[in-house]
């Protein structure tokens, strides 16, 4: 092709993609903008606006929005329909999004054992002091619901002039103390940035390392914006006007302050209604912000709202054939899959180039490695989605990322594929690691003794490299637990060797006939270490060895066997498998715990088979009702070993009728069954709800020096199920004149 001709070619290519960027040309009849106002779930009635607003052929050519204005007026404006917004705010989609925690799922391995483990811990960052993280919910489920739901429209050249309905939203900068407009970039990162309410979600950082949060907080309703920037005829504001003020308002410091914030935040989205033209103010006393599982009601509520302004609204309609021009012209600007190349026709990108910023080394390579099956598959946001899931699973880190153009190849003359690239930022998370998990624990039954401990536990993950990490551990209270290990992450395979050791000092009560006969008190020295292979984040397969030193020392009374000092050993096969989807109250899935191997060189003990088996499983028919099966086995085979090394049962969760560790023998078996039904959900994000439980339990405990006693009970109670883990009060009846009322902090029953 002459030089000539391929210059005169691309000064053509050029000059159309910089017409594409100008704005759009006005249609011959009012530009209508539309001003979405934040407000948490309220925003959710902006739905039913628009629903209306589409039934009656009422054209929308500029949309901006604040906060959840900005969530759902960018969905809006990128092509989803009013029917998919309604399928999106009916659906549970929510309870992923704003959350307290990492769900369960989305947690590695050694991170669901912390959860299970310390369900009633507050976790504290140690790198700069000891601190608290700077937002109540984490970022990671809007993150990922924005880049899956906005994925054609995530990249940094983008102009929001050219979305199928123009947009722009607002942030508040932190530094300057202004309003931030966003009109390009990549629409995920600027809603997530517009949503971000103070100390709810993580502050966004900008390019120019400024913090941004709601824009709620300057301009909660941006008709000032839609006017200045997109410069519409008629200007449709939509209020979620802020209830009056009420006794509860003024009840306590926090509601206090939470009043005043709202008082000025409802002063900024006043005045801006003053600009507009028609104001459709939603009706809201009824919900709060956070009533997410209540959208089919918000929506509703919006619909009824725009009908009542239907007389002023109405006079923007269009006829039949104007309407479908209209959609189809809009239709047309829709974007299909991320990528560069044939959008129109929603052919996505063949992923081309990977980039990595931010973190350490370690964390890069592993991240890199995790990218490249993406390479030269089509770009798709369940893909890139799915591979950031490692990364950020064993927390310390967050990931997001947008799509880009990478450069053309020199020097080729195969014929261009539409191309991708991929863009990962890297944050670390401000406050550590290191970190410090702090929480109660308390069970406490009538006629017996009561165990309170506060449990500590130390994690300094990524010592040694990406994966690996020292772990200590403490409960201090009615007992002294100290342990400390060391996970060696070998390869990206998950093999593994990790040495421990710990020390054990806790009271042991000796029972006979339901009356305490004794009080024994027991030390254990243990060193060991493991070796085998983590596989994904809910299979655990190792070998074991330990040895211990015990003393097992009479305080007060007599019985429970004679005085032990003394060493043992135990070598073990562990396998561990975890399809659960909550560390408290699983709806559905099952935990496998299995371990089979050798107790030797006890003193006063045979040397003896050992077999340590546990198992959950539950179903939910439907969210409000759950169903539960259990078994715990722990077996010497029926060998005879010295009383410290024996199993024990008895108390809440383990025989609830019984004493604290009531029943010992070297042979336990355990079975239980039980029935959950919610009688209140809590809301959105803080927790699973209150629950009323009914269960049965029957166990069996053997002994060289004793027959089997076998006993059931029947147990009753509520549990409140929150991200801090279980609060439980029951009373359970069983067998052979046993009773008992019991309350736990942190474990479920």
């Amino acid at each position: 092709m002459p030089l000539k001709f391929t210059a005169i070619l691309s000064a053509i290519v050029l000059l159309a993609a910089s017409a594409s960027c100008q704005p759009r040309p006005a249609p011959a009849r009012p530009v209508i903008g539309v001003a979405l106002e934040g407000g948490g779930a309220l925003g959710i009635a902006h739905i039913g606006v628009l629903e209306w607003m589409e039934d009656h052929h009422i054209p929308i050519d500029r949309l901006s929005g604040t906060s959840m204005g900005a969530l759902v007026g960018a969905l809006y404006a990128t092509g989803y329909t009013p029917a998919q917004l309604r399928a999106i705010a009916s659906s549970d989609v929510f309870l992923g999004v704003f959350t307290l925690q990492t769900p369960y799922v989305d947690l590695s391995y050694r991170r669901r054992q912390d959860r299970r483990e310390l369900p009633a811990s507050v976790t504290f960052g140690t790198e700069h002091g000891v601190r608290l993280r700077n937002a109540l919910l984490t970022d990671r489920g809007v993150n990922e619901f924005l880049e899956m739901h906005l994925a054609a429209y995530n990249r940094r050249e983008l102009s929001f002039d050219q979305t199928p309905i123009p947009f722009r939203c607002v942030a508040t900068d932190l530094n300057t103390l202004k309003v931030v407009t966003f009109a390009s970039g990549p629409l995920p990162e600027a809603v997530r940035a517009s949503i971000s309410i103070p100390g709810v979600f993580p502050p966004v950082q900008s390019e120019n390392g400024h913090m941004l949060v709601d824009g709620g907080v300057l301009d909660n309703l941006p008709v000032d914006v839609l006017r200045r920037e997109l410069h519409p005829d008629i200007v449709i504001a939509v209020r979620l006007p802020s209830q009056p003020v009420a006794s509860v308002d003024t009840s306590s410091i926090l509601a206090v302050l939470n009043r005043a914030a709202a008082v000025a935040i409802e002063s900024n989205a006043q005045q801006a209604a003053g600009l507009a033209d028609v104001v459709i103010e939603v009706p809201v006393d009824n919900f709060s912000a956070t009533d997410y599982s209540k959208g089919g009601q918000l929506i509703q509520a919006g619909y009824l709202a725009a009908e009542k302004n239907g007389a002023a609204l109405m006079r923007y309609a269009l006829n039949d054939q104007n309407w479908n021009a209209y959609l189809a012209a809009r239709a047309s600007r829709q974007l299909g899959q991320p990528g560069v190349g044939q959008p129109d026709v929603g052919q996505p990108g063949l992923v081309e180039a990977v980039r990595v910023v931010g973190g350490d080394a370690s964390a890069k390579r592993s991240l890199y490695k995790d990218l490249k099956p993406l390479q030269g598959q089509p770009a798709s946001p369940t893909d890139t989605i799915h591979a950031l899931k490692r990364i950020q699973a064993n927390g310390g880190y967050s990931a997001t990322y947008e799509n880009f153009a990478p450069a053309p190849a020199q020097n080729t003359t195969a014929v261009p594929t539409p191309s991708a690239g991929i863009l990962v930022r890297l944050a670390n998370d401000p406050i550590g690691p290191p970190y410090l998990l702090v929480g109660p624990e308390l069970t406490a039954a009538t006629s017996n003794i009561t165990r309170t401990a506060v449990n500590l536990r130390f994690i300094d993950q990524n010592f040694g490299g990406f994966g690996s990490e020292f772990r200590g551990t403490a409960r201090l209270g009615y007992l002294t637990d100290l342990s400390a290990e060391y996970y060696r992450l070998l390869n990206r395979h998950g093999l593994f060797v990790q040495p421990r050791t710990g020390i054990l000092r806790e009271p042991v009560y000796i029972w006979a006939n339901q009356k305490r006969v004794a009080e024994r008190f027991q030390q254990n020295l243990d060193a060991g270490i493991q070796a085998g292979r983590t596989i994904g984040d809910t299979l655990e397969i190792f070998a074991e060895y330990r040895a211990e030193d015990t003393r097992f020392a009479l305080r007060t009374g007599s019985g429970g066997g004679p005085y032990v000092t003394g060493t043992a050993q135990t070598g073990l096969l562990h396998i561990n498998v975890d399809h659960e989807s909550s560390s408290l109250i699983s709806p559905n899935g099952f935990r496998i715990s299995a371990a089979a191997g050798a107790f030797f060189h006890a003193v006063q003990s045979s040397n003896a088979p050992l077999v340590m088996v546990s198992g959950a499983r539950t179903w939910a028919p439907n969210q409000n009702n759950i169903f539960g099966l259990s078994t715990d086995i722990n077996s010497y085979l029926r060998a005879n070993v010295a009383e410290p090394f024996r199993f024990t049962l008895g108390g809440p969760r383990r025989l609830s009728a019984s004493s604290f560790d009531e029943y010992r023998g070297t042979d336990t078996a355990l079975a239980r069954a039980g029935y959950l039904r919610r009688i209140a959900p809590l809301p959105t994000g803080l927790g699973q709800g209150l629950y009323a439980v009914i269960g049965y339990e029957a166990g069996e405990i053997w002994s060289p020096e004793n027959r089997a006693i076998l006993r059931q009970d029947g147990a009753l109670g509520v549990v409140a199920a929150t991200p801090l883990g279980a609060i439980t009060i029951g009373g359970s009846v069983g067998d052979a004149g046993h009773r008992k009322v019991f309350i736990t902090i942190g474990r479920l029953f």
